[in-house]
């Protein structure tokens, strides 16, 4: 009678204490509906991430009193989890022995349960799955040499130098070749070990490069044992230091270990399995005699490591048996390693250590170099006064002109595949958004006035230098910039903002590139650029006549007619001096020569820059072009007599007005007509032929404002050679209407 007494509390218990569970449940996930009938799916109330509990004593308790567990689920912050069963029979004979009872193998208090009918769509942070780049091979060796492999180094004997081997925290090791250095996760190339590879594993090393596991044989060897409850902690091999592959032979026991992906600081998107706050973690099950090969992105971008336990939970081959438990033993990983001749090739500025010392020793140049610093800060002076700072003053004109695609570049966006990311770096007006609906596309630019432009066309923008785009490492399908790059006015900064638009492109994207060419003739055929050019004639001394500067020329490459730059019938230029933060004007150009000469280059970094003619061929690289700004003025009052001469049309076609009204209004329109039709002419035409000879009256010259833009135009080849620089192939290069073009995919 005592007893049953005793069993009757304890369900009453149970039944408050799973009842206060369900009720934060339901208020954390409204969605997730208990169920009276047993399900695949179990709640367990008490055991969660904030009581301590993990996957490891939760596979300790299911496994103890029963079987099938497939999957667990626990959430940050919460005090429940989830267990998943292979099927409803399985998850019944779990909670009959688990629920509400004390004595259950793995929990210190009872255990309260429900069965529910689905589990949170928020995925469990153990992920057995394989990050891009790393292959698990098993049974690489055989019983027989692991025995072997396990008694080739005496660990009670101790090494003859630091170097060679020590006593870690967590491990015991031992060096061969080249010593593994912790503390940087390197090497010192220049100091090589006495002692090599042990030629007792020179037929495993054979069959390293049989197999194609590695290129070449391994030059550098780290033994780790680890005992059970050691680890090392997750790092990155130094990329200066070894090649591509990193290979890893388990001996002895089977270990978890846990990649973390290390690409970036901002969130990672691998299929959506990153959490809110953390990178994508994978844990892959190194079982005994296996070799693990990290290669590409495993290699480079991800973090390994092994936490230090006692127990792994672990998924059992074909999930028959679903998570298992399994204890540690000792452990030896022979990691292969080929020492690095050259400098890693990769530019991921948070793990690869070669770019971060390139970019830290051209930043000490700088430093130390006073004419580089010079440079350096008179280019971002003259591209934030003559590039930024100009397209904001012309925006709105400058949209008017950019309404129609090139085709070669609307046929790369529109060959991009169903749900591509696209990035349009310096997009300008938005040009070359929007023509691909099956892509989700986002823009940037410099200019915060053409962006606005971009905004009220509905376009996903935003404003940000081409040096320092604000995206996350390999995020992007595929870049465009096009006539952008011309504007950076050094080499170094040019070939940074191709490197920033390799940076956001995952490995496998494609780049589009368009640059300003200073061949404007292809053999005997003109560019666009000047065949536009009508109006500017020479005589046979090449001095242009006097009557040049009433003709008529246009902005660019584009449709907007505007009077020239410069009214100057002796044949000579402007040139323009950029010294010391001001413009100066100075005449001493003469463009009939053909040729430019330029002012020598001061010791305070004072540059002298030409002002080009537009519609003229190139004599130099670097100059300055005019852009002659249309007054709105002049907009306004062509828009308002046009307003004007619809109006009057408008008047006397009263049947524009009237047609809604029915027959009424079509009877008295055909009784007015022909009282109106004499008036309609006389006013109308007088109207329409003002707005006409409006439209074809030259602007005046002297109301129009001139702007001028920097320009670095391309030789044959010299985009080609700053891509060479880059860890791209360039896919195809070529020549388009007065643009050097070129066509990159990311390759590592």
């Amino acid at each position: 009678m005592c007893k049953m007494e005793n069993c009757r509390r304890d369900l009453n218990k149970a039944r408050k204490k799973i009842t206060r569970c369900i009720a934060i449940l339901q208020r954390d996930l409204p969605g997730i509906q208990i169920s009276d009938i047993p399900t695949k799916h179990i709640f367990i109330g008490n055991a969660g991430l904030t009581t301590n509990a993990d996957e490891s004593s939760l596979v300790e308790l299911i496994t103890s009193v029963g079987s099938g567990l497939e999957a667990l689920t626990l959430l940050p912050g919460k005090q429940y989890s989830f267990a998943s069963f292979t099927c409803p029979q399985l998850a019944r004979n779990v909670f009959i022995a688990a629920h509400g009872n004390l004595g259950v193998r793995g929990s210190t208090s009872p255990v309260y349960m429900a069965f529910v009918d689905k589990v949170p769509l928020d995925p469990s942070p153990i992920k057995f799955k394989y990050p891009p780049g790393l292959t698990v091979i098993e049974d690489f060796v055989s019983l027989e040499e692991e025995i072997m492999l396990m008694n080739l180094i005496d660990w009670d004997d101790a090494p003859l130098t630091i170097a060679e081997g020590s006593i870690l925290k967590h491990r015991q090791v031992r060096h061969f070749g080249y010593e593994f250095q912790y503390n940087t996760n390197s090497v010192d190339k220049d100091h090589p070990l006495t002692q090599d590879i042990p030629a007792a594993l020179s037929h495993i090393v054979r069959r390293i490069t049989e197999r194609g596991c590695m290129p070449e044989s391994p030059d550098q060897l780290t033994v780790n044992r680890y005992l059970p409850g050691q680890g090392i902690p997750p790092h990155v091999d130094t990329h200066s230091s070894f090649t591509d592959e990193i290979l890893s032979l388990s001996v002895g026991g089977g270990v978890n270990m846990d990649f973390r992906y290390a690409g970036n600081t901002t969130i990672h998107n691998s299929g959506g399995e990153a959490g809110k706050d953390k990178p994508p973690h994978y844990v892959v099950y190194l079982p005994p005699r296996s070799l693990c090969v990290m290669t590409g992105p495993a290699r480079y971008e991800w973090s390994h490591g092994i936490c230090p336990r006692m127990t792994d939970v672990v998924a059992s081959k074909g999930g028959a048996l679903g998570l298992q438990l399994m204890p540690r033993r000792e452990r030896l990983s022979f990691t292969f390693r080929k020492i690095r001749v050259d400098e890693c090739p990769c530019q991921n500025p948070l793990v690869c250590d070669s770019y971060i010392k390139k970019q830290q020793l051209v930043t000490q140049n700088a430093r130390n170099t006073p004419g580089m610093a010079v440079e350096e800060k008179s280019a971002s002076k003259l591209e934030k006064d003559h590039v930024l700072q100009v397209y904001d003053k012309i925006a709105g004109h400058f949209s008017v002109t950019r309404h129609k695609p090139w085709p070669q570049v609307l046929e790369f966006v529109c060959s991009l595949p169903l749900g591509s990311l696209l990035l349009d770096v310096g997009c300008g007006n938005g040009k070359y958004m929007g023509h691909n609906k099956q892509v989700f596309q986002v823009g940037c630019d410099t200019s915060s006035e053409l962006m606005k432009i971009c905004n009220t066309r509905g376009f996903e923008v935003l404003t940000c230098n081409c040096l320092h785009l604000p995206y996350r490492n390999s995020v992007f399908d595929a870049t465009v910039c096009i006539a952008v790059i011309h504007h950076l006015a050094t080499e170094s900064r040019r070939l940074s903002a191709i490197s920033e638009m390799v940076r956001v492109l995952r490995v496998g994207g494609r780049g589009l590139v368009y640059v300003w060419a200073m061949e404007q003739r292809r053999g005997d055929k003109k560019s666009t650029y000047l065949k536009q050019n009508k109006t500017i004639r020479y005589d046979n001394n090449h001095h242009q006549h006097d009557s040049y500067s009433k003709d008529l020329v246009k902005n660019d490459s584009e449709d907007v007619k505007v009077g020239l730059i410069c009214n100057n019938p002796s044949g000579k230029d402007l040139k323009m001096k950029y010294e010391n933060g001001e413009n100066r004007h100075i005449c001493g150009l003469n463009y009939g020569t053909g040729s430019i000469e330029r002012e020598a280059v001061g010791q305070d970094g004072a540059t002298s820059l030409p002002v080009h003619i537009n519609r003229t061929e190139f004599v130099q690289q670097d100059m300055l072009v005019p852009w002659k700004l249309k007054p709105p003025k002049k907009v306004e009052v062509m828009n308002e007599r046009r307003g004007k001469c619809e109006k009057e049309c408008a008047k006397y076609h009263c049947c524009r007005d009237n047609k809604h009204q029915g027959c009424s209004a079509l009877a008295a329109q055909t009784k007015h007509a022909s009282s109106c039709s004499d008036a309609h002419n006389a006013t109308n035409n007088r109207s329409c032929q003002s707005k006409t000879r409006k439209k074809t009256v030259p602007i005046e010259n002297g109301n129009d404002q001139v702007f001028h833009r920097y320009y670095h135009v391309f030789k044959q080849g010299e985009l080609e050679q700053l891509c060479s620089q880059l860890n791209v192939t360039v896919v195809k290069s070529y020549y388009d209407e007065g643009n050097w073009c070129v066509i990159f995919e990311k390759i590592t």
